[in-house]
């Protein structure tokens, strides 16, 4: 029932994409069947010119279309759904650094599924405007189709989780979505494997910030994506490994190298309007020598060298005590404004803050539900946030539909909107540091 409610929806969607560009033709290529051909292969020679997101959607389309129950024979007609005359060539949206983008992040697995436009579809009715997607993932995969693969690491060979990137940026695009391409930097099983001449931490999957190489390879996958239509790419897992040292092998400060670093990526993006943002940890807005100088993550030399910087302040990744706070997991409203406030403080108005907030129920123990997401948005609104993006690395975001819901509610209410819980505001102080992974215990992995 399900597929052929989807093969209804996709048959529809063609005949209205046809109907942009058709002059009273057919909405229909026709193609004879030639000895060795298959359904899957036909449909990746039309991919690129038809409305299915998947290749398994456009077999589905034509085997109905065409009322197909048994094999292929030569010389067979085909009806082919064509929708455009030549592939899409998706556009970045351009927008202001203090856009208020309100997002949420989706996995490689459901950004090359239909699920991506379900969750942009559900989003817009809260009032959000934002998908993050993986294009470089944690396992340091490319999620689309690219020529980099092949020429970095020609001996791995993995699916991009995205058929057609164009597609999905264009079609987010249509639903008045903000297209953010996130890029895993320097965490990166695969180049581990295949250049640990690349690597500072081997075993940790851990790639060399300071190497040319490295930076070139993450260099490349930028300025394609800058060139894709993607109206932002933001940049994560950007810091050494959290072992203690703060200098190179050279002798640089880890924190000039991941400084200099992020200003060739935006000498890369900014030419293109494309906003640049930057993924940190929360720990490091407490401003702690330990913090700071061992993972390279100091915000006064960053601030100029990139758009938009996203720290993530999620309430469970703080240590247990942390700030006199029993358990920072259940003070989600406290954590997010502090953060925010000390990290306007190091800042000012010279990088927009964005934070990154918790949208799964690690370590809270006094109820995760759609009043725990609202009070951390409107912690954000309080302290000067510019919009927020959730977090929930298996994507269930029941809880912050509901939140986000609540929180607009809210603040149209005449009397009733966000107000400052001054009972909340307390300053926390710098007490203990959240291990590797999060520094802070079994928290989902976050650069």
């Amino acid at each position: 029932m399900k597929s052929s409610i989807c093969a209804l929806v996709f048959l529809l969607s063609t005949l209205l994409a046809t109907s942009a560009f058709s002059t009273g033709g057919t909405a229909y290529a026709v193609y004879t069947v030639q000895k060795g051909d298959t359904l899957a292969r036909i449909a990746s020679r039309y991919m690129p010119l038809t409305a299915a997101y998947t290749k398994k959607e456009l077999v589905n389309s034509i085997r109905y279309i065409n009322n197909i129950t048994d094999a292929l024979s030569v010389g067979q007609t085909l009806n082919i759904p064509v929708a455009w005359k030549e592939p899409i060539r998706a556009k970045a949206v351009l927008k202001e650094r203090d856009y208020q983008a309100k997002g949420l992040y989706i996995n490689p697995s459901n950004s090359g599924t239909r699920f991506v436009f379900d969750a942009a579809a559900r989003l817009r009715k809260v009032g959000g405007n934002t998908i993050v997607f993986d294009a470089k993932d944690d396992v340091g995969a490319i999620t689309f189709r690219s020529p980099i693969p092949a020429k970095y690491c020609p001996g791995v060979s993995y699916t991009p989780n995205i058929e057609e990137l164009p597609k999905l940026i264009d079609y987010l695009h249509r639903q008045g979505i903000h297209v953010v391409a996130r890029v895993v930097v320097f965490r990166d099983p695969i180049m581990a494997k295949v250049r640990p001449d690349w690597c500072s931490r081997r075993e940790k999957s851990w790639l060399d910030p300071a190497n040319p190489e490295v930076q070139g390879y993450v260099l490349a996958v930028v300025r394609e994506l800058s060139a894709s239509g993607v109206d932002e790419v933001q940049l994560d897992y950007v810091r050494f490994f959290a072992d203690g040292k703060t200098h190179t092998s050279s002798g640089a400060l880890r924190t000039d190298v991941i400084a200099n670093f992020v200003k060739r990526v935006h000498d890369v993006t900014s030419p293109r309007g494309v906003l640049l943002s930057l993924d940190m940890f929360g720990i490091v807005v407490w401003q702690r020598d330990v913090d700071v100088l061992t993972v390279g993550q100091d915000v006064t030399k960053l601030k100029g060298k990139v758009d938009i910087i996203s720290p993530m302040l999620y309430p469970s990744h703080f240590s247990k005590g942390f700030g006199g706070v029993k358990n920072p997991a259940d003070d989600p409203y406290h954590f997010v404004f502090n953060g925010i406030r000390r990290m306007k403080t190091l800042v000012g108005e010279d990088v927009v803050i964005r934070p990154w907030l918790q949208a799964f129920p690690l370590g809270v123990t006094r109820g995760f539900n759609a009043r725990y997401v609202q009070d951390q948005i409107r912690a954000s609104h309080d302290a000067g946030g510019t919009g927020w993006l959730m977090w929930s690395p298996g994507n269930h975001y029941s809880e912050a539909y509901a939140g986000m819901e609540g929180f607009r509610k809210d603040a149209s209410r005449p009397g009733k909107g966000p107000k400052t819980q001054a009972m909340n505001n307390r300053e926390a102080s710098p007490a203990g540091k959240r291990p590797e992974k999060g520094m802070g215990g079994a928290a989902p992995s976050r650069g």
